[in-house]
């Protein structure tokens, strides 16, 4: 899908099209497949926020920048004649800003009723599913209502799982940054009970970890595909922003 994604030591430049930026607290990277000035074709550069989560968008070990969700984007944008900044952040961050309008949307994100108020989301972009991970000896069932009372469970800041978690009263005990510090916490033992992850994330910080699938047992809680949002603020210049990029995602998926 188009080119690669790679950090820049200088702290800003230019080539051709390709614009990179690492600062202290982010890296910015330019995804584009296009020709000539954007100026000149009266479309404005647009700002997309996500976060390091693998298989969805990460950096690779030859430092690109790399993943499911970033290849539907830069495919959809590229069909679209549009350039694009992918700016990586923390995800509590990249929601915050979204919601602020410094940055034109983000991805990818499972659907959240409040997030519609300042956002409108995209078709899926990406699978997922919601799982829970328990020791593979466990007993518990972490569909009953005695498991919701009494267990102690976990899932990472800033997503839904973490949302729903503690918004049904469960007994949430590990929130981490990222579900590769969840496994990683959950792996060494003695806090929680279970921890609601992402199927494809947490398949993905199994092997790099070292992880045994073996040593759990997995309970499927629910489909929860991924989506882009576009904020308001940016579509009030193009309303049919989001018609238009779910016209060429079935050919980018």
């Amino acid at each position: 899908m188009g080119e690669d994604f790679e950090r820049s030591s200088s702290s800003r430049y230019i080539k051709g099209m390709h614009q990179y930026r690492d600062l202290a607290t982010f890296s910015v990277l330019l995804i584009s497949g296009l020709c000539g000035e954007v100026e000149a074709a009266g479309q404005m550069l647009i700002h997309l926020g996500t976060h390091d989560q693998a298989p969805y968008g990460s950096y690779q070990a030859d430092k690109t920048f790399d993943g499911v969700a970033v290849r539907v984007m830069g495919c959809v944008l590229k069909r679209m004649d549009r350039n694009f900044v992918v700016e990586v952040y923390p995800w509590t961050r990249v929601q915050l800003m979204a919601e602020r309008g410094e940055v034109d949307g983000f991805f990818p994100a499972t659907l959240r009723p409040e997030r519609l108020l300042w956002a409108q989301a995209t078709e899926v972009i990406a699978d997922q599913k919601w799982v829970w991970y328990l020791p593979a000896a466990s007993k518990l069932d972490p569909l009953s209502a005695e498991f919701k009372a009494t267990a102690k469970v976990g899932a990472h800041l800033g997503s839904n799982r973490l949302k729903m978690l503690e918004e049904q009263k469960y007994q949430v005990v590990l929130r981490p940054a990222s579900d590769e510090m969840l496994l990683r916490a959950f792996a060494r033992g003695g806090r929680a009970d279970a921890i609601l992850g992402g199927d494809l994330a947490i398949a993905i910080a199994m092997k790099e970890q070292g992880v045994d699938p073996k040593n759990f047992r997995t309970v499927l809680a629910q489909d929860s595909p991924l989506h882009a949002y576009f904020g308001r603020k940016f579509l009030a210049g193009e309303p049919d922003f989001v018609v238009r990029f779910n016209t060429h995602l079935p050919y980018c998926r």
